[in-house]
């Protein structure tokens, strides 16, 4: 019985264990049409230690904000109805385990039919990561999960 017991209570810790020290590998970004400046506001919540970690650099080393915009140039795409546009980095907001990023897509037509979205962040170093893209046009909400794979999505609206 005590041999049994033990048993069952290595099991439950082992378990316990593997769930508590395991890693979440998440980002959320939020797309949103703001109609009364024709533009496309972006901002992408992420593990800070794991964007460090990505970008060999810390958030209070000097360049991290260059690394950290050439970074995003390059693993996140957009296109608005089928025309890829660019975007401009507008700051980050460091808030204890994760960053805010922000940027901003200028010029969009009020006529937003279907977005593009390419969202590679961490994902190269973290073969896990999922990011969660949730888009609001026009009063409608819809979402993207991009992962490795499957890193490139399109709505419709």
């Amino acid at each position: 019985m005590k041999k049994n017991i033990f048993l069952i209570f290595s099991i439950f810790f082992l378990i316990f264990y593997a769930f508590c020290s395991s890693d979440f590998y998440t980002s959320i970004t939020k797309v949103e049409y703001v109609s009364t400046n024709k533009s496309l506001r972006i901002s992408s919540k992420v593990n800070a230690d794991h964007l460090q970690q990505a970008l060999g650099k810390k958030i209070d080393e000097s360049g991290f904000d260059t690394a950290l915009n050439r970074y995003i140039q390059s693993n996140i795409k957009i296109s608005v109805n089928d025309i890829p546009v660019s975007f401009t980095y507008s700051s980050k907001n460091h808030d204890g385990s994760v960053i805010w990023i922000y940027y901003e897509v200028s010029n969009v037509s009020d006529n937003i039919s279907s977005i593009t979205l390419r969202n590679n962040l961490l994902i190269d170093k973290f073969p896990d990561q999922q990011n969660f893209n949730n888009f609001i046009i026009n009063g409608q909400k819809k979402t993207l999960v991009c992962k490795k794979g499957n890193e490139t999505g399109k709505i419709n609206f």
